[in-house]
């Protein structure tokens, strides 16, 4: 698949939603679609909460299973979460939707836990440093099915920690299935993402892990103990240990991920029964293999994918931008699809950018507009322009000035009301 950024970007999906509303950048791809497929609460009532009293207290009224969509409008903690309660967990209840709300949904020192559940969202929320009860930021217990975490911000500590202070940040077990976990940004821990937490854990989940960024952590990412999984279109930066990790008979479609200073992108490790892995497309820059005797390399297999994503997928050379520019929170609509119409409405000039430069919008309709500056790791350079009020239609220019830029290769996030979409920027 040979196509542009620009392209692949204005491919993720058919509509086009607004670029500064509560939605994700094309809907819910993977397994979770499979079978009932996923809508969490939507059509139903919704509530907003900033506490952990009134989070659980509207799970756990809602005993008719009606579609409920909670939004999480402040910080919840375990002072502010009764003491009965050493987690928040979805328990007993299915067609719920838990969005925080712009950059402002945190759970911290408490983890969500979904168990005996189905037909769940998890989106735009941060976890983090959660301490209390299982230990891990999200957590997934069969039997659960169709569950989607999207967009969502996980850390707890790595240097300086003991490998067991903290536990996982998004894990899966038993007999779980038809889950996806999209768009999030997990960071600084010793332990992402399990699925399966013994050897004898194999049920067969079917998880999907797409455009997800996975930085500074040391192995997990994920871990698969058995069954079959999809994972595609990843960032990966500063893995120590391991990255993908196939065991026990598992099989994995490892495609078109980039994977940066990682050791082991993909390998069995730490079973006496290998897994296997279905491989294609990926980018490795700095990340070797260093096999050992409990480090081997992955069989083969053949996955077949039995949903459609081939509108979405972007080649490993572009997810870096992609995914640095769409993942975590306060990013819904951030890497949305636009009509190509707007899309060559907007011009850069020079491009490469020698100290100054011209950003030239042509708004079909009155629009937001905002325009920032990246770093190819993710450092945010500058806000060409900002989205604080309404610009008409027509011709729109930003004039940008910034000579000290280091050369080397910058992307923008260009955002309006039909969409966003982003392109990379040469420095000479």
């Amino acid at each position: 698949m040979k196509k542009s950024l620009l392209t692949a970007l204005l491919a993720l999906g058919s509509a086009a939603p607004a670029a500064f509303g509560q939605t994700a950048p094309f809907g819910p791809i993977g397994f979770v679609t499979q079978t009932t497929g996923i809508t969490g609460g939507a059509g139903g009532t919704s509530v907003t909460v900033s506490t952990g009293t009134a989070l659980m207290a509207a799970i756990v009224a809602n005993k008719s299973n009606a579609p409920l969509t909670i939004y999480i409008n402040g910080v919840i903690t375990p002072a502010n979460t009764p003491t009965t309660y050493d987690k928040i967990e979805i328990k007993d209840r299915n067609n719920i939707s838990i969005i925080g709300v712009g950059s402002s949904g945190e759970f911290n020192g408490i983890g969500l836990y979904v168990r005996r559940a189905s037909n769940i969202i998890i989106q735009n929320i941060k976890v983090h440093h959660v301490q209390l009860g299982p230990k891990d930021c999200i957590g997934i217990e069969g039997p659960a099915n169709h569950i989607w975490v999207d967009h969502c911000e996980l850390y707890n500590v790595y240097q300086g920690v003991g490998v067991d202070d903290y536990d996982g940040l998004l894990d899966i077990k038993d007999d779980a299935e038809y889950v996806t976990f999209s768009w999030n940004y997990l960071h600084d821990a010793w332990k992402a993402s399990l699925s399966g937490y013994t050897e004898t854990d194999t049920y067969n989940r079917k998880v999907t892990y797409h455009h997800n960024r996975f930085e500074n952590i040391n192995s997990r990412l994920p871990l698969f103990r058995g069954g079959t999984g999809h994972v595609f279109n990843n960032y990966y930066k500063d893995i120590a240990s391991t990255a993908v990790n196939s065991r026990v008979g598992a099989c994995v479609k490892i495609e078109n991920n980039y994977f940066l200073n990682t050791k082991n992108p993909y390998v069995s490790a730490y079973s006496s029964v290998v897994g296997y892995g279905d491989i294609s497309g990926n980018t490795l820059v700095n990340s070797p293999f260093q096999y050992s005797s409990d480090t081997y390399q992955l069989g083969a297999c053949t996955l077949p994918i039995p949903y459609p994503y081939a509108s979405v997928l972007n080649t490993a050379a572009e997810v870096p931008a992609v995914v640095l520019a769409g993942a975590g929170v306060g990013k819904l609509g951030t890497v949305t699809g636009v009509t190509k119409p707007v899309a060559e409405q907007l011009e850069v000039f020079p491009n490469p950018f020698k100290g100054q430069g011209t950003f030239a919008v042509n708004l079909p309709g009155p629009s937001r507009v905002g325009i920032t500056l990246y770093t190819l790791e993710g450092r945010k350079v500058a806000e060409v322009a900002t989205p604080d009020k309404v610009l008409s239609a027509g011709a729109h220019r930003f004039d940008y000035r910034n000579a000290g830029l280091t050369p080397g290769l910058y992307f923008y996030v260009v955002s309006t009301e039909q969409g966003s979409y982003s392109q990379k920027l040469v420095v000479q």
